[in-house]
């Protein structure tokens, strides 16, 4: 793959995909109210760049994950880990944790689980911003260029809405817009859109962005179809003891945090 990303064709998409996820990503979240460990993932996929491959073109997708605990009032944000550039192999073990009290506005940043130090501090609004991709709610696709053609029920009770581009574009144009929604989910805390959320009276978890196959005019080449998507999952702590006691150290030594 090394190869593949070394010779590959850079493409509009690193804009696409910057643009959108500033749109698209972390909206806002409450906590819950028990004491109780929870944890959602985030898991995001969009296109970076394209390379030849056997005289064909192809899409590389970045893929990864964010993962969010909530205990009682502080939140747990789990980031992507160093990767090994020669294989692209995720490195286990060093992913940084931020965690902060709702109620406060600076938060904490470890560079890992094992990380001993006192962690560094930030401003919640920034470290989310620079760090988590946060940015705005989702919204009801604009009706000037979007319109509503489909509403599917599918599998266990999902609801899908898919909106299609009215006026056609170049490839930095969006085809297709698909959302789903789950009563299943609807007590999850996290949410994309709450406005969406509470229209439908279901969470909208899970959001698909499409581009169709179009000639790229300033790379002289035809794209293949590309797809940038972000999608919430309901997870089972596995390391709970060690959010924990991330938890309680943040509670004992940073008590000054506001």
């Amino acid at each position: 793959m090394k190869k593949k990303i070394k010779d590959s064709i850079i493409i509009k998409a690193a804009t696409i995909a910057a643009l959108m996820i500033s749109l698209l990503f972390l909206a806002s979240s409450t906590c819950s109210k028990k004491n109780d460990l929870k944890c959602i993932s985030l898991c995001f996929s969009y296109p970076v760049n394209s390379y030849k491959e056997k005289d064909e073109i192809k899409i590389y997708n970045l893929k990864d994950t964010i993962s969010i605990f909530y205990y009682s009032d502080y939140l747990i944000y789990r980031l992507s880990p160093t990767v090994r550039f020669e294989t692209g192999e995720k490195v286990k073990g060093t992913e940084p944790y931020f965690i902060y009290n709702k109620k406060n506005k600076l938060g904490l940043l470890f560079s890992s689980l094992e990380d001993s130090t006192q962690g560094i501090t930030y401003p919640v609004d920034s470290f989310l911003i620079n760090r988590a991709l946060k940015g705005k709610d989702l919204d009801i696709p604009v009706d000037s260029l979007w319109s509503l053609i489909g509403v599917v029920k599918g599998k266990d009770g999902i609801l899908i809405e898919k909106y299609g581009s009215i006026k056609p574009g170049d490839e930095m144009t969006i085809d297709s817009i698909y959302y789903y929604y789950s009563k299943k989910m609807i007590k999850v805390e996290y949410s994309f859109s709450k406005k969406l959320d509470s229209i439908n009276r279901m969470k909208l978890f899970k959001a698909r962005f499409l581009f169709n196959s179009k000639y790229s005019s300033s790379n002289k080449i035809v794209l293949p179809k590309r797809e940038l998507s972000l999608e919430m999952r309901e997870e089972i702590a596995s390391d709970s003891k060690e959010i924990l006691s991330l938890v309680k150290k943040f509670q004992n030594g940073n008590r000054s945090l506001k």
